[in-house]
């Protein structure tokens, strides 16, 4: 193992060849325990009949509207009566351009090892589409998920099934939303809550019940996180509110049938903003209470429309001093906003760092900010992959990405006598496994 002085050097020195090979080879035996997923359940995925455009959709295709394919026509590639060929000349100018983001490199990966197809292009559409059927059948996670990717379990955000269902122990456990009873909308959503919980939801003592009553049917299907995603819908600054204002705010609520318009209140003026900031208080004091730990999303919004600055971590601040009991986990490494999130992760105990969707979001920005954050707080504070993929094939090439970057950090981190080449592997270890497991331990 090398060492250098820690003192000859404080910036970035390129690891020598041999170094990040031994650390390649060390880093890829680890298993990893995903802090974050939207996979579907096996069954689901076989019954669904995935092809080519099936794993381009999630997340690829999102770089191939932003180098200008027509939203409109990239709904419209995954029909199976255009034929598969007209279907790739239409997509493929602009998977060129994008086929080296990191969305780009995650869909070559898991092409190229599982799929064996060097590259997609108009000769190999169909190989990959009949390869990509032929491993749709029971096994298909076993193989990917465990056996390739070495992946323990990951946490389960399945937000499609409306109510919870306990998932294949196997692979997940589970995290749910109580973002519905934060933000119901309208009269409606109240009659819903009314029928799935049992609950008399005619006052905000109503409503809190029904979201006390949500959070136990959850846990008793297995639920041991809880999970937010505001931030596509409003800022995630969450004031204090009276009982008083936010008792006012349901009031109003519980007489609207229609809700808020679209494309005013949705973003920016919330009219109901007192309630909502009220629940989400009431939903950390029911985390608290259940010692259950909260994963918020921070950073930009998938796909191609959205307000990223409400997603800045820095809002959160009130929060995280509020409920010092509570353990937060920030998705994403709040990207754009790294240094916030680094901030956060070092100045409070109860705030983790997750690189969830980070790594293939960006590489090299993922990358960087590793570097930084091993600087500023402690490794166990850092959450160094989540797949955050709703296809096997895609969760197991953003490992190969995520272990690709946490060696070549760390093989820097050597280089600078910043650490041994055995404390590399250690932090690895914790980064890819032990702090999520920690955060999200699996009965067994």
């Amino acid at each position: 193992m090398r060492r250098r002085s820690f003192l000859s050097s404080t910036l970035a020195v390129p690891a020598s060849a041999a170094l990040l090979s031994s650390l390649r080879d060390e880093i890829g035996k680890l298993d990893i325990v995903s802090s974050h997923e939207h996979l579907l359940w096996e069954d689901e995925r076989i019954s669904a009949k995935a092809g080519l455009f099936t794993l381009i959709s999630h997340y690829l295709l999102n770089d191939a509207v932003s180098a200008g394919l027509p939203p409109a026509t990239a709904k419209t590639l995954e029909d199976p009566k255009i034929p598969l060929r007209e279907r790739w000349a239409i997509f493929e100018p602009y998977y060129r351009a994008a086929r080296f983001t990191g969305y780009g490199q995650a869909f070559r990966i898991a092409m190229k090892d599982i799929y064996g197809i060097a590259e997609v292009n108009a000769s190999t559409v169909e190989k990959a589409e009949a390869e990509i059927r032929l491993m749709n059948k029971p096994g298909l996670y076993e193989e990917v998920l465990h056996r390739r990717a070495k992946i323990l379990y990951g946490v389960l955000d399945d937000y499609w099934h409306g109510d919870p269902m306990r998932p294949d122990a196997r692979f997940f456990v589970l995290a749910r939303k109580l973002d519905w009873f934060i933000t119901p909308g309208n009269a409606a959503a109240l009659k819903s809550m009314e029928k799935v919980t049992g609950v008399a939801v005619t006052s905000l003592a109503g409503l809190k019940a029904a979201m006390e009553k949500r959070l136990e049917q959850s846990i008793a299907q297995g639920m041991i996180a809880v999970k937010s995603t505001l931030a596509y819908s409003r800022e995630i600054r969450f004031n204090e509110v009276s009982e008083g204002d936010a008792e006012r705010d349901f009031e109003a609520l519980a007489k609207n049938a229609r809700g808020a318009p679209a494309g005013t209140a949705r973003f920016t003026e919330r009219p109901y903003r007192n309630l909502e900031d009220h629940m989400f208080h009431h939903a950390m004091r029911l985390a608290e209470a259940r010692g259950l730990p909260v994963q918020i999303h921070t950073g930009t919004p998938a796909g191609n429309s959205g307000w990223v600055e409400n997603t800045r971590p820095m809002h959160l601040q009130n929060v995280f001093n509020l409920y010092p009991k509570v353990t937060f986990d920030l998705f994403h490494i709040g990207y754009p906003y790294v240094h916030e999130v680094t901030v956060l992760g070092k100045m409070f105990p109860n705030v983790h760092v997750d690189f969830c969707w980070a790594h293939v979001l960006s590489p090299a920005t993922a990358r960087r900010a590793l570097s930084e954050m091993l600087d500023a707080m402690p490794y166990t504070k850092i959450l160094g992959f989540g797949g955050d993929y709703r296809y096997v094939e895609l969760t197991y090439a953003h490992a190969v990405m995520a272990r690709e970057n946490i060696a070549r950090v760390l093989a820097e981190k050597v280089e600078q006598g910043w650490c041994t080449e055995a404390d590399a592997v250690e932090i690895a270890k914790a980064l890819l496994a032990g702090n999520a497991a920690r955060l999200f331990p699996r009965k067994g």
